[in-house]
């Protein structure tokens, strides 16, 4: 694939504005199942080594190829939308069953929706709304027309 085709764009890492990400990385790794990238301590002036205590400012989480960043009363406002991707209607119920098990906000429980996805809806800290989706399951003779 010739890189020049997209300009050079390769990927996308929403900047969601959290009142307080030391706060915001506890609820994405422990509730949500994210992974700490990394994080920045503005007081420090650098990247905070894995354990360390300190305020981070600015942090990186992510989970499959979703990556999301965390800033620090800056960059943005509370309440955002991203739509995140699966591929199956399962992978929605588990996900919704995962993560209320562990406490995260649940808005709304995965629905069939009448364009044909199933749809659920988590919130975080900072009202930003992760709306998870994937196509329903589809019937043997979906697509064909008599």
């Amino acid at each position: 694939m010739n890189t020049d085709d997209n300009g050079g764009l390769f990927a996308c890492r929403p900047i969601l504005r959290a009142e307080c990400v030391a706060r915001s990385i506890e609820y994405y790794v422990h509730c949500l199942g994210f992974r700490l990238g990394w994080a920045w301590s503005d007081q420090k002036q650098r990247f905070l080594e894995r354990g360390e205590a300190g305020d981070p400012t600015f942090a990186l989480v992510g989970r499959g190829q979703v990556q999301l960043m965390l800033s620090q009363q800056s960059q943005g406002a509370p309440g955002m939308w991203l739509h995140l991707d699966v591929h199956t209607a399962e992978q929605v119920n588990a996900l919704h069953e995962e993560w209320a098990q562990k406490g995260a906000r649940i808005v709304e429980p995965p629905l069939s929706r009448p364009w044909g996805m199933v749809e659920m809806r988590v919130q975080d800290l900072d009202s930003h709304v992760l709306r998870v989706s994937a196509p329903a399951r589809q019937t043997a003779d979906a697509g064909v027309s008599g």
